[in-house]
């Protein structure tokens, strides 16, 4: 008898915890990778109001850069990780808020905002 009260005990503090947590809870704690229309996001940083953002494209393994919340003199810049460094691409705003490089190789470049009100972001 007492076998079967414990038995009965667990199974109602199972399904008590089964109903207390919703299935939708599992999704949002998962870090899956954000694809939007066949872009991947690898790589963000937010600060200063703006969100710097590397994209993989999975089509073609390129990757670009992308600045949101831009502001007028904005620059964005993409180039390689390593030395010798390179710039490959140096965008500027002149008034758009969001910036978009050129698609380049996915060798882990490197990604920087300067902000003409100061700051900067970059990874």
């Amino acid at each position: 008898m007492l076998k079967k009260i414990a038995a009965a005990t667990l199974i109602a503090a199972a399904a008590t915890t089964m109903v207390a947590v919703p299935a939708s809870a599992a999704a949002t704690t998962a870090s899956a990778p954000v694809a939007v229309q066949g872009f991947t996001l690898l790589k963000e940083r937010t600060g200063y109001g703006r969100a710097l953002r590397l994209w993989l494209n999975t089509s073609n393994n390129q990757v670009h850069a992308n600045l949101s919340g831009a502001r007028y003199g904005d620059k964005l810049s993409i180039g390689s990780c390593c030395y010798p460094y390179t710039t490959y691409e140096t965008v500027t705003s002149n008034g758009q808020s969001e910036l978009n490089t050129g698609e380049y190789g996915n060798y882990g470049p490197s990604v920087n905002g300067v902000f003409a009100s100061g700051g900067e972001l970059h990874f």
